[in-house]
């Protein structure tokens, strides 16, 4: 599987991992289990969107923009500066060549939590490296945040490639501390001063949150609006190599007050190298960005505008060293020397009156940041009291689920921070939170074990009632005979008296836990490059994948053990073997490279709820229990056992 497909890094976790739970539920109480449908429709799509492909990036563009003589660029008289600005939180550095942003290091993450020292992704305890948040690809393409698109060809090539004056900077470093804020303008004009661009920033030293006004004007007339880009692939640069849990850069957007589109450059980046392609969409923006698993970068404008547009772009680079690809290529040692990546861009409408303020945040995706930053912006700005900026959404909470992950992800991450002020180890917090989770769920799976010891029981009368059905049946009795219906009863009361919808709770409720862990390990800064035994990072996968192997033979073993439904067939005893040695096998393939912390919580929950299986199956154990009441020894009734269980003695 090539790393092209990183697009389905959390959606097919959600798919393999929800098609496991129906899989169990399904087949566990109903013989033979229904088809999955063929087509889950995972990518439709809910807001109108056009797919255009292009060789260059601004030819899209419609808006008319008044005629005006531009110089030309070998015309540029101004020297070319380099801006640093650095605050305790980050650093920043602007080129006056279109006023462009360069480079943009974080040093800090700081909340009410407290302060934690950011360092990129292939830093070790030994060896520390920045956390650069612009792409070097990006700035070899020149796409890079702040750049300004129009529709005019040449206009625009004034606008982004020549050099501005800048005033509000001494020298060529602005040190900021405390609550100190600083203005700085890049200003360029023509020579007759008909044609004019200015972008105003203000820069504040506690916050991550900067101030843009842009001011456009070509032959004495305004232009009333433009797109001001972010990206392309703003995120983590350390990362070596994308996988299905280590995502390429994503454009995340609210549209029409509350929607969010989410959109990953795979999803209609176009097959050829270096070609552009581009996706309109329609609805008025809130605010729009592009970020990775933990930082972002996203444009608030002043009001709701229409006009987003994203652009992505397909490269190829040349591995460092011959690295494996997946599972297979782990299996089969397999190497790959080159790796096909994606730089993404959103094109952000802004008003560009120089006096409206788009607000440019640069940040973790850290949730108690987000909700943080989010009110501070809405009143800035002068959001109403029921459409607040939410900039929390940057964080994904699979779809439709996050009514019930996202309430559920975020006392996790709290609980797990707690423990770890007690442990110093967030190791060690997955798992004392994971054995308090699975002894509360100890006397559900205790009520489980009996429902299906009953169901066991009831089996031999089950099968003899089924099979008189069909005698029956085949004779053409109606279905209104009362021989008929009082099978019929008979069968409903053993069926109710097992209570086998009893016995789904514990694995239902372990559902949302599981995405909601996944969650709470992906967007919380805390696991981040925290080690654990031989671990480096539990936000990263199992160098050696020691975890994999371990967790998927500890669910197979689990799962002999469980007691599930008595098979009452040769067929149904087959479905339960295949989903006793499939079901692993499966799941380490959809786990293979996941979360070290997720890993961790899944293996001890196995282990711990082993355990406590092993415990029931002694408490229950009697001398009547048939021979098909676990998985592991599930086998089908002979016609001697059936009639010695309906005997009268029985």
């Amino acid at each position: 599987m090539s790393p092209n497909n990183n697009s389905q890094n959390q959606s097919r976790f959600f798919t393999a991992v929800m098609l496991s739970l129906g899989v169990l539920l399904l087949w566990s109480y109903l013989f033979p289990p229904p088809k999955p449908d063929a087509n889950t429709n995972a990518n439709t799509e809910t807001t109108q969107q056009q797919t255009v492909t292009t060789t260059s990036p601004d030819n899209n563009q419609s808006q008319q923009i008044p005629a005006g003589t531009l110089p030309n660029a070998d015309q540029d008289s101004i020297p070319n500066r380099v801006i640093s600005v650095k605050t305790p939180l980050y650093e920043a550095k602007f080129d006056s060549r279109g006023a462009l942003v360069t480079s943009w290091v974080l040093l800090q993450n700081k909340t009410q939590k407290g302060e934690k020292p950011l360092f990129n992704a292939s830093s070790t305890k030994d060896e520390k490296h920045p956390l650069e948040l612009i792409s070097a690809e990006a700035i070899k393409r020149r796409d890079i945040p702040l750049k300004l698109s129009t529709g005019d060809v040449n206009f625009d090539a004034f606008l982004n490639d020549r050099n501005y004056q800048v005033v509000g900077a001494d020298g060529d470093q602005i040190v900021l501390n405390g609550d100190e804020s600083r203005k700085v303008d890049f200003i360029l004009r023509d020579a007759s001063g008909q044609t004019e661009a200015v972008k105003s920033l203000t820069f504040h030293a506690n916050g991550y949150v900067s101030d843009l006004q842009t001011k456009l004007v070509r032959g004495g007339q305004a232009v009333p609006s433009a797109k001001l880009l972010i990206g392309a692939n703003i995120g983590d640069q350390g990362i070596k190599r994308y996988t299905y849990y280590a995502i390429e850069p994503e454009a995340v957007a609210v549209v029409n007050n509350d929607s969010v589109e989410r959109h990953r450059s795979t999803e209609f980046a176009d097959k050829t190298n270096d070609k552009v392609t581009i996706k309109q969409i329609n609805g008025t923006v809130d605010w729009a960005g592009i970020g990775d698993t933990y930082f972002a970068m996203a444009a608030i404008p002043a009001q709701p505008l229409s006009g987003l547009e994203l652009q992505t772009v397909k490269y190829q680079v040349q591995l460092d060293e011959p690295r494996t690809n997946g599972i297979w290529g782990f299996i089969t040692g397999e190497k790959l020397t080159t790796e096909d990546r994606h730089l993404i861009s959103a094109y952000v409408p802004i008003q560009t009156d120089g006096v409206s303020t788009t607000k440019l945040y640069v940040g973790t995706k850290d949730h108690v940041l987000l909700s943080e930053v989010s009110p501070q912006i809405s009143q800035q700005i002068g959001r109403p009291a029921d459409h607040p900026i939410d900039l929390d959404k940057f964080i994904n909470y699979y779809g439709w689920l996050s009514v019930i992950v996202r309430p559920i992800a975020i006392p996790i991450s709290w609980t797990l921070s707690s423990l770890s002020e007690l442990t110093h180890s967030y190791g060690i917090s997955i798992l004392l939170f994971t054995l308090l989770f699975y002894s509360l769920l100890f006397p559900m799976r205790w009520f489980q074990s009996k429902s299906f010891k009953k169901a066991a029981r009831n089996a031999p009368k089950m099968k003899d009632l089924q099979d008189r059905l069909k005698e029956m049946q085949a004779k053409k009795i109606p279905a209104d005979d009362p021989r008929m219906r009082e099978l019929q009863m008979e069968q409903l009361k053993l069926t109710k008296d097992a209570v086998p919808l009893g016995g789904c709770l514990p694995l239902l409720l372990q559902m949302p836990l599981l995405f909601a862990m996944l969650t709470a390990i992906t967007i919380s800064l805390d696991f981040r490059q925290a080690s654990f035994m031989w671990l480096p990072d539990l936000s990263a996968g199992d160098p050696f994948h020691i975890l994999e192997f371990a967790f998927a033979g500890s669910m197979a073993l689990s799962m002999l053990f469980t007691p599930t439904a008595p098979a009452m067939t040769p067929e149904q005893q087959m479905q339960q073997k295949m989903m006793t040695y499939m079901m692993p096998l499966m799941m380490l393939w959809v786990m293979w490279g996941a979360p070290a912390g997720l890993l961790i919580y899944w293996l001890a929950g196995n282990v711990i709820g082993f355990g406590q299986q092993l415990l029931i199956n002694r408490l229950n154990k009697s001398k009547d229990d048939p021979p098909t009441a676990t998985t592991g020894n599930s086998r089908s009734l002979t016609k001697k056992e059936m009639k010695a269980t309906l005997s009268p003695s029985s």
